[in-house]
């Protein structure tokens, strides 16, 4: 008798909606479709699901590719378990886990029923590393490993005596049981971290999860990360935590003394941030006390501000207009000078700092680059080819412009421009992170993410960019929706708008928008990172047919004025 059966458990992931909206100038209406995902980082609370071998062959099988999640410590002897001898050897750990998407068993006929045969088929699309880290792989490989197992009665349970070469984990489960953990390490000489994605098991004991954090944290930034950032923890420290009267301590051996106070304030940042502590902590080194607080007295190394307001910002009839929400569309602010900024042929604008703007007009000659504080004193940037768009503010006095197709780096003089061909030379849209450190753009109908580098000189450096969002076509714009994923405009299969983590280990497509008219563009403000189970910030303001609307829950809506909806483009955000 041949069974053939689903091991995959249907994950509906996603990303919770909120909020109400409002408008001004006319447009289409598209409809309103399904249900948008709920956030896909949620953890449910129970108590840690415990995998063991049953009396149904192909359930074992299901079980034992979901054993290995958990504390790696004890992966070993979750495993065996499931096997005859109970000392079986696996994979090191260095190997990873192979994450395994599609499985499919078939319980082959031995003919005894003391014995079975388990196919099972699937592809690696995948590996989980053993420092938390997801390496995707850009073309899935097949997976197909047979299992024997046997039983020395029919009431006894299924064990194993034929096992894979390396340890493998359903993918769908990996999905539902791991959550992000990224790692911080510090960009620089400044007070700035960059966040380096990686994955935890959520329901570990305290004490273990603080272990392996600590441990991630020591070996150091991905090779992604080390292109921007850098740990201030000296190589070859060891560490260990207690608690004590409810504050959590922290002991580095550093084997070497950090009296540079901004040293030892970037060792603090980086562990406060990593270890996600929520509260009181001690940190010391080598006996020493060299930090003690809460993560708020840190929480400025974040670049995204905390309580950003649910506002963002759009063009119409030249002029920037502003939206809050509750039917708030307004082209005057008393809180906000860019509101009512007004350029004859207006087409994009960023604002920076101290309230400064970036200005792309057009003119005769095309696109001009415009920055200054108000309409009265812009100043016209020279030098660049009038092809320009998505202007964005890299610090107090950098803008970064697609001049071309070639991201390029505006600077006070007399640095002049800088252009930076390796993120690409047919750019078409792209978006900065909120820390400055990673660029996400769009070529060729693909979307991409590359690693900056910032030298003491102000120089940019462009690391090996990596693909974003393995599948999606005809891309057309990209925006950050946290500090560790991005909203993809483009095409997969039937759906239009992806929410993508920078790893690729999570792609999750906008329900309400796959037989939406053409989404053109898109605008977001990054998700607080302090809201742990959070991946997507308020508000999200999309354009289609030259109309804006906002995502919720149940789909996008538009941007009303009363009873006529909002045409508006170049919506954008201000981390302010």
């Amino acid at each position: 008798m041949r069974r053939r059966t689903s091991l995959t458990a249907a994950l509906s992931i996603g990303t919770a909606f909120a909020l109400a909206s409002c408008g001004i100038p006319t447009g289409k209406a598209p409809e309103v479709i399904d249900d948008a995902p709920t956030d896909f980082d949620s953890s449910s609370g129970a108590a840690p699901e415990t995998f063991a071998p049953t009396t149904d062959a192909e359930e074992t099988v299901e079980n034992f590719l979901k054993a290995v999640s958990g504390d790696p410590a004890s992966r070993d002897d979750r495993l065996n378990i499931f096997t005859a001898n109970g000392d079986a050897q696996y994979s090191e750990p260095g190997d990873g886990i192979r994450l395994i998407a599609g499985l499919e068993a078939a319980v082959r006929d031995t003919g005894d029923l003391e014995t079975a045969t388990v196919n099972v088929t699937g592809s690696v699309v995948g590996t989980y590393l053993q420092d938390g880290l997801v390496r995707m792989n850009p073309t899935p490989a097949e997976y197909d490993e047979t299992f024997t197992l046997q039983r020395e009665g029919f009431q006894d349970s299924w064990l194993m005596t034929s096992l894979p070469l390396q340890a493998a984990l359903d993918y769908d489960y990996f999905r539902e049981v791991y959550v992000q953990a990224p790692m911080y390490f510090q960009a620089g000489q400044a007070q700035l971290l960059v966040p380096d994605l990686r994955w935890i098991y959520r329901e570990l004991e305290v004490e273990t999860r603080r272990r392996l954090l600590l441990d991630w944290l020591i070996l150091g930034p991905s090779d992604f990360a080390s292109q921007s950032a850098s740990t201030a923890i000296p190589p070859g420290t060891t560490t260990k935590t207690s608690t004590e009267d409810g504050v959590v301590q922290i002991e580095l051996l550093l084997g070497t003394t950090v009296e540079d106070d901004d040293a030892r304030d970037a060792i603090a940042a980086q562990v406060a941030w990593s270890l996600g502590l929520d509260g009181e902590f001690v940190l010391s080194a080598d006996g020493a006390t060299l930090a003690e607080g809460t993560l708020t007295d840190w929480r400025r190394w974040n670049a995204i501000p905390e309580a950003l307001p649910e506002t963002a910002y759009f063009i119409a009839d030249d002029t920037v207009w502003e939206y809050a929400g509750d039917q708030q569309v307004t082209q005057t602010s008393p809180d906000h000078s860019w509101v009512g900024f007004s350029a004859d042929g207006l087409q994009q604008v960023a604002v920076g700092p101290g309230d400064r703007i970036a200005a792309i007009t057009t003119g005769p000659d095309g696109e001009v680059l415009q920055t200054g504080t108000s309409a009265a004193v812009m100043r016209a940037v020279t030098g660049l080819s009038g092809n320009l768009t998505d202007p964005q503010w890299l610090d107090d006095d950098t803008v970064i412009v697609v001049d071309g197709g070639v991201p390029t780096a505006v600077m006070p003089e007399p640095a002049g421009t800088q252009a930076l061909a390796a993120a690409g030379d047919q750019v078409t849209a792209m978006a900065l992170a909120a820390d400055g450190r990673r660029l996400a753009y769009v070529q060729d109908g693909l979307a991409w993410v590359a690693p900056l580098g910032l030298d003491t000189d102000g120089n940019i450096s462009v690391g090996e960019p990596r693909q974003l969002g393995l599948g999606i076509e005809n891309a057309t714009d990209v925006a950050w929706s946290s500090e560790n994923s991005l909203w993809v405009v483009g095409d997969r299969n039937d759906d239009q708008l992806f929410r993508v983590a920078i790893d690729n280990s999570r792609i999750e497509p906008q329900k309400g928008t796959g037989a939406f008219p053409q989404i053109s563009q898109i605008a977001a403000n990054p998700a607080d990172p302090v809201e742990s189970n959070s991946d997507r910030g308020e508000p999200v303001i999309i354009v289609a047919n030259s109309t804006l609307y906002r995502l919720f829950t149940d789909g996008p809506d538009e941007v009303r004025n009363g009873d006529e909806p909002v045409a508006g483009t170049a919506p954008f955000t201000v981390l302010q």
